[in-house]
C-alpha cells in the first residue's frame, strides 16, 4: 500500500464500516449501477413508451444489495492491505 492511500485509508476508516459500506458501495457504486443497467442497458420503456416498474423495483432491489456487498467487499479488502502495511510498518521500525 502506497503511503498517500495508507493515509487515504486512515482517514476514510474513521468513518467506521457501515457507513463506509453505505457511501462507497450503495451511493457511489450502487445508485450509477442501477441507473446504468435498468435505464440505459436494459431498456425498461416498451414500445408504447411506458415504463415497467416492475423492472425499475427489481433492478433498485439487485443494485442496493450489490452496492452493499461491494461496498463491504471493498472495506475488507483495503482493511486488509492496510493492516499489514501497518504490521510491516511495525515491523520495519522494530528491525531499526
Amino acid at each position: 500500500m502506497k503511503e498517500k492511500d495508507f493515509k487515504n485509508w486512515q482517514q476514510k476508516r474513521q468513518q467506521g464500516a457501515l457507513k463506509f459500506t453505505f457511501v462507497q458501495g450503495l451511493l457511489c457504486w450502487g445508485i450509477p449501477m442501477f441507473i446504468i443497467m435498468t435505464f440505459v442497458v436494459n431498456d425498461v420503456i416498451n414500445e408504447q413508451g411506458i415504463i415497467e416498474w416492475a423492472q425499475v423495483f427489481i433492478g433498485a432491489v439487485v443494485w442496493a444489495i450489490g452496492g452493499c456487498f461491494f461496498g463491504a467487499f471493498l472495506w475488507f479488502v483495503t482493511e486488509r492491505q492496510y493492516q499489514k502495511a501497518l504490521q510491516k510498518q511495525s515491523d520495519t521500525e522494530q528491525s531499526t
